[in-house]
Protein backbone atom coordinates (compact mmCIF):
# COMPACT_ATOMS: atom_id res chain seq x y z
CA UNK A 1 0.00 0.00 0.00
CA UNK A 2 3.00 2.62 1.02
CA UNK A 3 5.30 1.59 -2.12
CA UNK A 4 4.77 4.90 -3.60
CA UNK A 5 6.04 6.82 -0.02
CA UNK A 6 9.87 6.18 -1.34
CA UNK A 7 12.42 5.88 1.18
CA UNK A 8 12.03 8.22 4.49
CA UNK A 9 15.17 10.77 5.13
CA UNK A 10 16.98 8.55 7.42
CA UNK A 11 16.95 5.42 4.93
CA UNK A 12 18.86 7.79 2.75
CA UNK A 13 21.36 9.23 5.26
CA UNK A 14 21.10 10.56 8.64
CA UNK A 15 20.13 14.18 7.93
CA UNK A 16 23.30 15.69 9.78
CA UNK A 17 22.41 19.31 7.23
CA UNK A 18 19.61 19.40 9.27
CA UNK A 19 21.07 18.17 12.65
CA UNK A 20 23.64 21.21 11.97
CA UNK A 21 21.43 23.67 11.03
CA UNK A 22 19.32 22.75 14.48
CA UNK A 23 22.18 23.00 16.33
CA UNK A 24 23.72 26.12 15.06
CA UNK A 25 20.72 28.31 15.75
CA UNK A 26 20.39 26.43 19.36
CA UNK A 27 23.76 28.11 20.12
CA UNK A 28 23.05 30.87 19.04
CA UNK A 29 19.59 31.57 20.92
CA UNK A 30 20.57 33.27 24.35
CA UNK A 31 17.97 35.42 26.60
CA UNK A 32 19.47 37.96 28.29
CA UNK A 33 17.69 39.94 31.17
CA UNK A 34 18.90 43.20 29.44
CA UNK A 35 16.90 42.43 26.40
CA UNK A 36 13.71 42.74 27.74
CA UNK A 37 14.00 46.33 27.50
CA UNK A 38 14.38 46.20 23.52
CA UNK A 39 11.10 48.19 22.13
CA UNK A 40 12.70 51.83 22.64
CA UNK A 41 15.28 53.45 20.85
CA UNK A 42 16.92 56.74 22.76
CA UNK A 43 13.91 59.19 22.23
CA UNK A 44 11.70 56.33 23.81
CA UNK A 45 9.84 55.64 20.61
CA UNK A 46 8.26 52.18 20.31
CA UNK A 47 10.46 50.28 17.76
CA UNK A 48 12.83 47.36 17.49
CA UNK A 49 15.21 48.86 14.73
CA UNK A 50 17.43 49.85 17.73
CA UNK A 51 18.38 48.98 21.09
CA UNK A 52 16.84 50.26 23.74
CA UNK A 53 18.32 53.64 25.09
CA UNK A 54 19.34 52.73 28.61
CA UNK A 55 20.75 49.73 27.34
CA UNK A 56 22.67 51.75 25.04
CA UNK A 57 23.78 54.49 27.37
CA UNK A 58 25.62 51.49 29.56
CA UNK A 59 27.17 50.07 27.14
CA UNK A 60 28.44 53.23 25.65
CA UNK A 61 29.97 53.99 29.56
CA UNK A 62 31.78 50.65 29.04
CA UNK A 63 29.27 48.02 31.14
CA UNK A 64 30.82 44.68 29.35
CA UNK A 65 27.09 42.89 30.24
CA UNK A 66 25.32 46.24 28.29
CA UNK A 67 27.84 45.80 25.21
CA UNK A 68 27.53 41.79 24.94
CA UNK A 69 23.75 42.41 25.31
CA UNK A 70 23.68 45.06 22.31
CA UNK A 71 25.79 42.96 20.35
CA UNK A 72 23.99 39.77 20.52
CA UNK A 73 20.36 42.74 19.39
CA UNK A 74 22.58 43.50 16.71
CA UNK A 75 23.39 39.66 15.78
CA UNK A 76 20.03 38.86 15.74
CA UNK A 77 18.79 41.72 13.78
CA UNK A 78 21.50 40.64 11.06
CA UNK A 79 19.70 37.37 11.07
CA UNK A 80 16.44 38.97 10.04
CA UNK A 81 17.74 41.70 7.53
CA UNK A 82 18.59 41.61 3.66
CA UNK A 83 21.34 42.91 2.24
CA UNK A 84 23.46 45.68 3.09
CA UNK A 85 21.23 46.19 6.19
CA UNK A 86 22.52 42.49 7.25
CA UNK A 87 25.78 43.71 6.38
CA UNK A 88 25.69 47.07 8.74
CA UNK A 89 23.85 44.70 11.91
CA UNK A 90 26.30 42.34 11.46
CA UNK A 91 29.60 44.71 11.64
CA UNK A 92 27.78 46.41 14.70
CA UNK A 93 27.34 42.91 16.27
CA UNK A 94 30.95 42.48 15.66
CA UNK A 95 32.33 45.95 17.08
CA UNK A 96 29.66 45.54 20.39
CA UNK A 97 31.02 42.26 20.91
CA UNK A 98 34.39 43.06 20.44
CA UNK A 99 34.51 45.31 23.11
CA UNK A 100 32.60 43.48 25.50
CA UNK A 101 35.31 40.35 24.81
CA UNK A 102 38.56 42.36 25.01
CA UNK A 103 36.98 43.12 28.61
CA UNK A 104 37.47 39.49 29.70
CA UNK A 105 33.74 38.26 29.70
CA UNK A 106 33.66 34.72 28.44
CA UNK A 107 30.10 35.12 27.86
CA UNK A 108 31.19 37.71 25.25
CA UNK A 109 34.35 35.99 23.75
CA UNK A 110 31.70 32.92 23.19
CA UNK A 111 29.45 34.64 21.32
CA UNK A 112 32.59 36.26 19.44
CA UNK A 113 33.87 33.58 18.34
CA UNK A 114 30.87 31.67 17.13
CA UNK A 115 29.77 34.95 15.35
CA UNK A 116 33.16 35.01 13.40
CA UNK A 117 33.27 30.96 12.69
CA UNK A 118 29.92 31.00 11.33
CA UNK A 119 29.68 34.51 9.43
CA UNK A 120 29.66 34.22 5.95
CA UNK A 121 31.81 35.91 3.36
CA UNK A 122 33.98 38.72 4.17
CA UNK A 123 32.90 38.47 7.34
CA UNK A 124 33.49 34.96 8.59
CA UNK A 125 37.36 34.63 10.06
CA UNK A 126 38.27 31.31 11.28
CA UNK A 127 41.65 32.05 12.88
CA UNK A 128 40.48 35.13 14.92
CA UNK A 129 36.87 32.77 15.81
CA UNK A 130 38.95 29.98 17.27
CA UNK A 131 41.29 32.22 19.26
CA UNK A 132 38.32 33.78 20.98
CA UNK A 133 36.52 30.21 21.01
CA UNK A 134 39.82 28.64 22.87
CA UNK A 135 39.64 31.56 24.95
CA UNK A 136 36.31 31.20 26.42
CA UNK A 137 36.77 27.30 26.24
CA UNK A 138 40.01 27.80 28.77
CA UNK A 139 37.49 29.86 30.97
CA UNK A 140 34.81 26.66 30.71
CA UNK A 141 32.22 28.44 28.07
CA UNK A 142 30.48 24.90 27.21
CA UNK A 143 28.99 26.46 23.72
CA UNK A 144 32.72 26.97 22.92
CA UNK A 145 33.90 23.87 23.76
CA UNK A 146 31.25 22.43 21.51
CA UNK A 147 31.97 24.46 18.52
CA UNK A 148 35.64 23.63 19.08
CA UNK A 149 34.94 20.29 18.91
CA UNK A 150 32.98 20.77 15.78
CA UNK A 151 36.15 23.13 14.25
CA UNK A 152 38.35 20.21 15.03
CA UNK A 153 35.97 16.99 13.40
CA UNK A 154 36.05 18.71 10.24
CA UNK A 155 39.21 20.26 10.32
CA UNK A 156 38.85 23.58 9.94
CA UNK A 157 41.93 25.88 10.15
CA UNK A 158 44.01 22.74 10.73
CA UNK A 159 43.88 19.14 9.79
CA UNK A 160 41.28 16.80 10.80
CA UNK A 161 41.45 15.74 14.59
CA UNK A 162 38.29 13.59 16.14
CA UNK A 163 40.33 12.87 18.87
CA UNK A 164 40.79 16.49 19.82
CA UNK A 165 37.07 16.91 18.38
CA UNK A 166 35.80 13.86 21.04
CA UNK A 167 38.36 15.63 24.06
CA UNK A 168 36.62 19.03 23.24
CA UNK A 169 32.95 17.75 23.60
CA UNK A 170 33.83 15.55 26.57
CA UNK A 171 34.84 18.79 28.54
CA UNK A 172 31.36 20.31 27.33
CA UNK A 173 29.32 17.75 28.16
CA UNK A 174 30.95 17.90 31.56
CA UNK A 175 29.64 21.16 31.97
CA UNK A 176 26.28 20.25 31.05
CA UNK A 177 26.03 20.41 27.43
CA UNK A 178 23.29 18.40 25.67
CA UNK A 179 24.19 19.09 22.45
CA UNK A 180 27.85 17.11 22.94
CA UNK A 181 26.16 14.59 24.71
CA UNK A 182 24.44 14.12 20.84
CA UNK A 183 27.69 14.43 19.45
CA UNK A 184 29.17 11.69 21.45
CA UNK A 185 26.66 9.46 20.88
CA UNK A 186 27.51 10.09 16.58
CA UNK A 187 31.29 9.46 17.81
CA UNK A 188 30.60 6.16 19.55
CA UNK A 189 28.14 5.17 16.62
CA UNK A 190 30.75 5.75 13.92
CA UNK A 191 33.92 5.42 15.69
CA UNK A 192 35.40 8.38 15.56
CA UNK A 193 37.94 9.34 17.88
CA UNK A 194 37.10 6.31 19.51
CA UNK A 195 36.75 2.42 19.44
CA UNK A 196 32.64 2.31 18.05
CA UNK A 197 30.73 0.73 20.97
CA UNK A 198 26.55 0.69 20.16
CA UNK A 199 25.62 0.48 23.87
CA UNK A 200 28.04 3.84 24.93
CA UNK A 201 26.40 6.02 21.67
CA UNK A 202 22.88 4.43 23.13
CA UNK A 203 23.94 5.83 26.56
CA UNK A 204 24.52 8.92 25.13
CA UNK A 205 21.89 9.41 22.66
CA UNK A 206 19.71 8.55 25.50
CA UNK A 207 21.02 10.60 28.31
CA UNK A 208 20.56 13.91 25.60
CA UNK A 209 16.85 12.62 24.89
CA UNK A 210 16.33 12.50 28.90
CA UNK A 211 17.38 16.55 28.83
CA UNK A 212 14.85 17.29 26.01
CA UNK A 213 16.94 17.22 22.92
CA UNK A 214 14.70 16.22 20.29
CA UNK A 215 17.32 15.35 18.06
CA UNK A 216 18.44 12.81 19.95
CA UNK A 217 15.23 11.77 20.62
CA UNK A 218 14.79 11.28 16.81
CA UNK A 219 17.46 9.21 16.36
CA UNK A 220 16.87 6.88 19.00
CA UNK A 221 13.71 6.48 16.79
CA UNK A 222 15.62 5.42 13.84
CA UNK A 223 17.88 3.51 15.77
CA UNK A 224 15.31 1.45 17.56
CA UNK A 225 12.88 1.58 14.38
CA UNK A 226 15.64 0.29 11.36
CA UNK A 227 17.52 -1.89 14.52
CA UNK A 228 21.06 -0.67 13.29
CA UNK A 229 22.84 -0.75 16.92
CA UNK A 230 20.41 -3.08 18.95
CA UNK A 231 17.96 -5.42 17.85
CA UNK A 232 14.07 -3.81 16.30
CA UNK A 233 11.89 -2.82 18.90
CA UNK A 234 9.01 -0.83 17.33
CA UNK A 235 7.63 0.39 20.82
CA UNK A 236 11.12 2.19 21.58
CA UNK A 237 10.82 3.39 18.11
CA UNK A 238 7.09 5.22 18.45
CA UNK A 239 7.81 6.30 21.99
CA UNK A 240 10.81 8.36 21.02
CA UNK A 241 9.17 9.55 18.10
CA UNK A 242 6.45 10.55 19.93
CA UNK A 243 8.65 12.26 22.24
CA UNK A 244 10.44 14.59 19.58
CA UNK A 245 6.96 14.30 17.42
CA UNK A 246 5.66 16.11 20.44
CA UNK A 247 8.51 18.90 20.09
CA UNK A 248 7.31 19.27 16.84
CA UNK A 249 10.36 17.79 15.20
CA UNK A 250 9.00 16.93 11.58
CA UNK A 251 11.18 14.03 10.67
CA UNK A 252 9.65 12.49 14.03
CA UNK A 253 6.25 13.37 13.17
CA UNK A 254 6.47 12.50 8.92
CA UNK A 255 7.67 9.10 10.89
CA UNK A 256 4.79 8.20 13.21
CA UNK A 257 2.74 9.06 10.42
CA UNK A 258 4.13 6.43 8.35
CA UNK A 259 3.94 3.74 10.99
CA UNK A 260 0.57 4.62 12.17
CA UNK A 261 -0.65 4.29 8.17
CA UNK A 262 1.13 0.37 7.99
CA UNK A 263 0.25 0.06 11.81
CA UNK A 264 3.65 -0.56 12.35
CA UNK A 265 4.56 -0.84 16.26
CA UNK A 266 0.97 1.03 16.80
CA UNK A 267 -2.90 0.13 15.82
CA UNK A 268 -3.30 1.09 12.46
CA UNK A 269 -5.14 4.58 12.21
CA UNK A 270 -4.82 6.56 9.46
CA UNK A 271 -6.86 9.61 11.12
CA UNK A 272 -3.24 9.41 13.19
CA UNK A 273 -1.26 9.02 10.16
CA UNK A 274 -2.43 11.93 8.77
CA UNK A 275 -2.57 14.61 11.65
CA UNK A 276 1.50 13.88 12.27
CA UNK A 277 1.84 13.73 8.45
CA UNK A 278 0.45 17.23 8.22
CA UNK A 279 2.39 18.45 11.23
CA UNK A 280 5.59 17.60 9.47
CA UNK A 281 4.40 18.64 5.87
CA UNK A 282 3.12 22.26 7.15
CA UNK A 283 6.69 21.97 8.04
CA UNK A 284 8.13 21.51 4.38
CA UNK A 285 9.70 18.15 5.43
CA UNK A 286 9.80 16.04 2.20
CA UNK A 287 8.73 12.84 3.90
CA UNK A 288 5.82 14.56 5.91
CA UNK A 289 4.22 15.84 2.20
CA UNK A 290 4.86 12.39 0.53
CA UNK A 291 3.00 10.96 3.21
CA UNK A 292 -0.47 13.17 2.82
CA UNK A 293 0.14 12.97 -1.05
CA UNK A 294 -0.44 8.90 -0.33
CA UNK A 295 -3.20 9.83 1.61
CA UNK A 296 -5.03 11.67 -0.58
CA UNK A 297 -4.66 10.13 -3.50
CA UNK A 298 -5.76 6.23 -1.83
CA UNK A 299 -8.24 8.46 0.16
CA UNK A 300 -7.29 6.69 3.52
CA UNK A 301 -8.22 8.95 6.76
CA UNK A 302 -9.82 11.50 3.88
CA UNK A 303 -11.53 12.27 1.14
CA UNK A 304 -9.80 10.86 -1.77
CA UNK A 305 -8.41 13.87 -4.25
CA UNK A 306 -6.24 13.78 -6.74
CA UNK A 307 -5.54 17.24 -6.66
CA UNK A 308 -4.36 17.47 -3.23
CA UNK A 309 -2.38 14.23 -3.79
CA UNK A 310 -0.72 16.14 -6.44
CA UNK A 311 -0.30 19.41 -4.57
CA UNK A 312 1.32 17.58 -2.00
CA UNK A 313 3.54 15.40 -4.35
CA UNK A 314 5.22 18.23 -5.88
CA UNK A 315 5.62 19.58 -2.43
CA UNK A 316 7.60 16.62 -1.87
CA UNK A 317 9.13 16.57 -4.96
CA UNK A 318 10.63 20.06 -4.70
CA UNK A 319 12.39 19.49 -1.30
CA UNK A 320 14.09 16.11 -3.49
CA UNK A 321 12.24 13.56 -2.55
CA UNK A 322 13.12 10.57 -4.91
CA UNK A 323 9.98 8.45 -4.58
CA UNK A 324 7.43 11.53 -4.55
CA UNK A 325 9.77 12.32 -7.94
CA UNK A 326 9.26 9.10 -9.37
CA UNK A 327 5.42 8.52 -8.50
CA UNK A 328 5.04 12.00 -10.00
CA UNK A 329 6.60 10.80 -13.54
CA UNK A 330 4.00 7.59 -12.91
CA UNK A 331 1.24 10.10 -12.52
CA UNK A 332 2.16 11.98 -15.64
CA UNK A 333 2.62 9.21 -18.22
CA UNK A 334 -0.29 7.29 -17.01
CA UNK A 335 -2.86 10.63 -16.72
CA UNK A 336 -3.66 9.89 -13.69
CA UNK A 337 -5.56 12.89 -12.84
CA UNK A 338 -3.95 14.50 -15.06
CA UNK A 339 -3.38 14.95 -18.93
CA UNK A 340 -0.60 12.22 -20.09
CA UNK A 341 2.45 14.24 -20.45
CA UNK A 342 5.66 11.66 -20.97
CA UNK A 343 8.18 14.64 -21.66
CA UNK A 344 6.87 15.73 -17.35
CA UNK A 345 6.97 12.11 -16.55
CA UNK A 346 10.68 11.70 -17.80
CA UNK A 347 11.56 15.08 -16.15
CA UNK A 348 10.68 13.94 -12.82
CA UNK A 349 12.08 10.13 -13.34
CA UNK A 350 14.96 11.73 -14.19
CA UNK A 351 15.40 13.77 -11.09
CA UNK A 352 14.69 10.28 -8.40
CA UNK A 353 16.96 8.15 -11.15
CA UNK A 354 20.01 11.02 -10.34
CA UNK A 355 19.31 10.42 -6.45
CA UNK A 356 20.04 7.18 -6.66
CA UNK A 357 16.11 5.74 -6.98
CA UNK A 358 16.04 2.14 -7.94
CA UNK A 359 12.64 2.57 -9.58
CA UNK A 360 13.04 5.77 -10.94
CA UNK A 361 16.08 4.12 -12.66
CA UNK A 362 14.34 1.48 -13.99
CA UNK A 363 11.38 3.61 -15.42
CA UNK A 364 13.92 5.87 -17.33
CA UNK A 365 15.77 3.12 -18.78
CA UNK A 366 12.42 1.86 -19.71
CA UNK A 367 11.18 4.27 -21.53
CA UNK A 368 13.58 3.55 -24.93
CA UNK A 369 12.18 0.35 -25.24
CA UNK A 370 8.83 1.74 -24.75
CA UNK A 371 9.37 4.00 -27.42
CA UNK A 372 8.11 7.45 -25.08
CA UNK A 373 10.80 8.89 -24.77
CA UNK A 374 12.35 11.69 -27.78
CA UNK A 375 15.68 12.16 -25.76
CA UNK A 376 16.77 8.67 -24.54
CA UNK A 377 19.08 6.81 -26.83
CA UNK A 378 19.91 2.83 -26.16
CA UNK A 379 23.17 3.62 -24.61
CA UNK A 380 21.47 6.04 -21.73
CA UNK A 381 18.98 3.43 -21.18
CA UNK A 382 21.41 0.81 -20.66
CA UNK A 383 23.40 2.84 -18.05
CA UNK A 384 20.05 3.50 -16.05
CA UNK A 385 18.90 0.00 -16.46
CA UNK A 386 22.50 -1.22 -15.00
CA UNK A 387 22.30 1.33 -12.28
CA UNK A 388 18.97 0.08 -11.12
CA UNK A 389 19.48 -3.75 -11.39
CA UNK A 390 23.27 -3.17 -9.62
CA UNK A 391 20.51 -2.38 -6.24
CA UNK A 392 19.23 -5.47 -6.82
CA UNK A 393 16.26 -4.19 -8.98
CA UNK A 394 15.04 -7.32 -10.63
CA UNK A 395 12.49 -6.01 -13.42
CA UNK A 396 15.62 -3.72 -14.28
CA UNK A 397 17.54 -6.60 -14.52
CA UNK A 398 15.14 -8.81 -16.97
CA UNK A 399 15.13 -5.59 -19.08
CA UNK A 400 18.68 -4.98 -19.06
CA UNK A 401 19.15 -8.64 -20.68
CA UNK A 402 16.64 -8.35 -23.07
CA UNK A 403 17.61 -4.33 -24.43
CA UNK A 404 21.30 -6.17 -24.89
CA UNK A 405 19.82 -8.72 -26.81
CA UNK A 406 17.83 -6.26 -28.69
CA UNK A 407 20.76 -4.33 -29.77
CA UNK A 408 22.91 -6.94 -30.62
CA UNK A 409 20.67 -8.71 -32.52
CA UNK A 410 20.13 -4.99 -34.26
CA UNK A 411 23.36 -4.76 -34.68
CA UNK A 412 24.37 -7.67 -36.15
CA UNK A 413 21.46 -7.65 -38.76
CA UNK A 414 22.88 -4.31 -39.29
CA UNK A 415 26.31 -5.41 -39.77
CA UNK A 416 25.15 -8.56 -41.93
CA UNK A 417 23.04 -6.36 -44.68
CA UNK A 418 25.95 -3.45 -44.81
CA UNK A 419 28.25 -7.23 -45.99
CA UNK A 420 26.30 -8.26 -48.45
CA UNK A 421 25.85 -4.59 -50.17
CA UNK A 422 30.10 -4.67 -50.46
CA UNK A 423 30.11 -8.28 -51.81
CA UNK A 424 31.31 -7.96 -55.43
CA UNK A 425 28.74 -9.48 -57.75
CA UNK A 426 29.09 -13.34 -58.47
CA UNK A 427 30.73 -14.06 -61.98
CA UNK A 428 29.25 -16.39 -64.71
CA UNK A 429 30.77 -18.17 -67.46
CA UNK A 430 28.96 -18.61 -70.87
Amino acid sequence: MWNEMGPPIWARGRGLGRLGRAIALALLVFGLAACNEIGATRDGTSTESAPPAALLDRADSGDAEAQLAVGIFYRDAAADSEDSERARNQAAALRWLSLAAEQGLTRAESELGLMLVTAEGAQRNLTEGRRWLTRAGEAGDASALFMLGDLSKRGEGSPPNPVMAVAFWRRAADLGHRGTLHRLGEAYEDGLGVDPDPEVAIGFYRQAADLGSEISQYRLGVIYDQGILTPRDTSEAVRFYRLAGEQGYAPAQAQLGFLYARGDGVIQRYDEALRWSRMAAEQGDADGCNNLAVLYLKGLGVEQSFEEALRWYRLAAQHQHPGAQNMLGTIYLTGQGVEVNPREAEHWWRMAAEQGYAPAQYNLGGMYSRKISETLDADEALDWLGRAAEQGHKSAARELVELQASIAKAEAEAAQEETATLEPPVRTTL
